[in-house]
């Protein structure tokens, strides 16, 4: 999983999820449901606020043959620091995407408080890999635009990072549309720290432990900047975190600028998935 920059949490949030790699190295994607528990790290105090926590669930389901089905949701509790009463937002997304990295379909819902803010829904199709993809908006707002042909789709990109990271490299360069910022891609740098075996995830069962001590996995920094944004541009958001090779990821920090919250990896749930035919 990628936290993406379109993560806004007061009041609207969201989230990222490759053109795969050629040849036999080409990254696998683990089915999984995944848990995580979310903490302050830090609070400017142009922020406004006294304390954030909350959760957040991301399941992932698919293949390369069958398409990838993706759902997560975010809820979080604000506390400001000028004593009004907290706040409760809740963010919901579905996608799907198919495994040729095509077509895009993302829906999303934001409520605050348990009032229904915002629904969305964006597809995307392209004819090739190569061409610019047919965009439409509906919801609040609707609209139809074009994808640049370099923006790669989420399921896509994060695929990408993995046979980067397997490959030795330490920096992607890419342009991904995510579907969760209406018809805007983003400019996404990502630098992939020294490939490590050995990690130990805390609070899981043995064999989920002995399964995860076997796999490479890197520390990821992303910092997402506007497509247009100048080359002297502060990133408008980035994430942190340890990918392993099967895309799953733990220890999250996201960074929004005026704070920035924790993620700690709760619970995990790893799903068998069919092989391709």
């Amino acid at each position: 999983m990628f936290l993406s920059r379109t993560i806004r949490l007061i009041p609207l949030f969201s989230i990222c999820f490759v053109m795969c790699g050629a040849g036999a190295e080409a990254a696998t994607l683990a089915a999984h449901r995944a848990y995580y528990t979310l903490d302050a790290k830090r609070m400017d105090p142009e922020s406004g606020l006294a304390s954030v926590s909350g959760r957040l669930a991301y399941e992932i389901k698919g293949s390369d043959c069958e398409g990838y089905a993706v759902s997560y949701r975010m809820a979080n509790r604000f506390t400001r620091g000028d004593g009004t009463e907290p706040q409760e937002s809740d963010f919901r997304l579905t996608s799907f995407e198919t495994g040729d990295g095509l077509t895009l379909d993302v829906q999303e819902s934001q409520f605050a408080n348990a009032k229904a803010e915002a629904n969305s829904r964006v597809k995307a199709r392209r004819d090739t890999p190569e061409s610019a993809a047919d965009g439409e908006l509906s919801g609040d707002e609707s609209k139809t635009f074009k994808v640049d042909a370099k923006a790669l789709f989420p399921t896509v990109f994060q695929k990408k990072i993995v046979d980067v990271a397997l490959s030795g490299a330490s920096r992607d360069d890419s342009i991904v549309f995510e579907g969760t910022e209406g018809d805007k891609a983003q400019h996404v740098i990502t630098f992939i720290g020294a490939k490590k075996t050995g990690y130990e995830l805390a609070g899981m069962d043995e064999a989920t432990k002995a399964e995860f001590a076997k796999l490479a996995y890197w520390p990821i920094t992303m910092s997402y900047y506007p497509v247009d944004a100048t080359g002297d541009a502060q990133p408008t958001y980035q994430s942190s975190f340890l990918m392993f090779e099967n895309g799953v990821s733990t220890e999250l920090l996201m960074d929004y600028g005026t704070y920035a919250l924790t993620g700690k990896l709760s619970k995990l749930d790893v799903f068998k998935t069919n092989a391709c035919k």
